[in-house]
C-alpha cells in the first residue's frame, strides 16, 4: 500500500468510531457524475489529488446558485454557468493523470478572515511503544487563499504558535487560553496515530493537518507519513523543530 495514498489513510481512520466525527466526509471520484453527486450534498467541497503533497493542485468548488458554480484555486475565483464548463476548467487545471478525492469543505476558524489549520507532529519514542506529540504549529492562509500549506501562498501567509492563533481567532467560548482545546487536539492526534500504526508498521512519525471550526470542533483534514518540518523553522522559538529532528535521527 503506497504511503502517499490519502484514501487509504482516510479509509483506515474512518473505521474508528471515535474518530469518525472528526473526519470530513471524503470520497474518490473518477467520473464527472460522481463528482457532481458529491458536490450537491454540501455547500462547498475540496478536490485534491489522492497522492498530492504540499497543498498543490487543490480546488474548492461551490454551487452559488442553481447550475452556477464557483471554483476557487490559489487566490483566484472563477464562476461558471453549467456543470460542463466548470468541470472543463477543473480538468484543464488539475494535475494530469492523477486520481482525485472530494472532501466536504470545513469552514475553519479564521484570524481576520484568513483560515488556519494546525500541523501536529507525533513521534514514537526510542526503544518504546509510546507515542508523543513533539510539535504543533498553526498555518495561517494568505489573504484570498483557502489552502494553508501551499508554497506559493506561504509568502503572504504565516506560521504562528497554536495558543496565539486560537486566542486571536473567531473560535467561540475559549476562556482558558485554549489549553483544553490544545489538549483535545493532541489526544485526537495520538488516537489517529494508534489507529494507523497497525497498517504502517514500523513507521516512526506522523504529521496531521488538523482544523478547528468556530464552534471549537476539531477536524482531521489530512494525515501525512512524511510530514514537512519547515513550518517549525518559521516560528521564533525553534525548540520543537530541533526536538523533532533529534527524535527522527534516532
Amino acid at each position: 500500500m503506497p504511503i502517499w495514498d490519502k484514501w487509504e489513510k482516510y479509509s483506515t481512520l474512518i473505521k474508528n468510531k471515535e474518530l469518525e466525527k472528526h473526519l470530513p466526509e471524503t470520497t474518490r471520484f473518477s467520473t464527472e457524475k460522481e463528482l457532481w453527486d458529491f458536490v450537491y450534498r454540501y455547500p462547498s467541497v475540496i478536490l485534491k489529488p489522492i497522492d498530492g503533497s504540499r497543498g498543490r493542485k487543490i480546488f474548492k468548488v461551490s454551487e452559488v446558485e442553481s447550475d452556477k458554480f464557483e471554483i476557487h484555486y490559489l487566490n483566484s475565483r472563477e464562476v461558471f454557468i453549467g456543470r460542463n464548463y466548470a468541470y472543463s476548467y477543473f480538468k484543464n487545471k488539475k494535475a494530469p493523470r492523477r486520481t482525485y478525492l472530494a472532501q466536504r469543505y470545513i469552514s475553519l476558524a479564521n484570524i481576520q478572515g484568513c483560515p488556519f489549520d494546525i500541523r501536529v507532529i507525533v513521534q514514537k519514542q526510542k526503544n518504546s511503544n509510546n507515542w508523543i506529540v513533539t510539535g504543533k504549529a498553526a498555518k495561517l492562509a494568505g489573504q484570498g487563499f483557502f489552502v494553508t500549506n501551499n508554497n506559493n501562498q506561504l509568502r503572504s501567509g504565516s506560521i504562528l504558535p497554536v495558543a496565539e492563533a486560537i486566542k486571536a481567532s473567531n473560535i467561540h467560548k475559549v476562556d482558558d487560553n485554549g489549553e483544553k482545546l490544545v489538549s483535545e487536539l493532541e489526544r485526537i492526534a495520538l488516537l489517529a496515530t494508534k489507529t494507523l500504526e497497525p497498517i504502517y508498521q514500523g513507521h516512526p512519525i506522523y504529521g496531521f493537518d488538523m482544523g478547528i471550526d468556530s464552534d471549537g470542533h476539531i477536524w482531521i483534514i489530512e494525515a501525512n507519513l512524511n510530514p514537512g518540518l519547515s513550518y517549525f523553522l518559521k516560528l521564533a522559538d525553534k525548540t520543537m523543530y530541533y526536538t523533532i529532528k533529534k527524535m527522527r535521527k534516532r
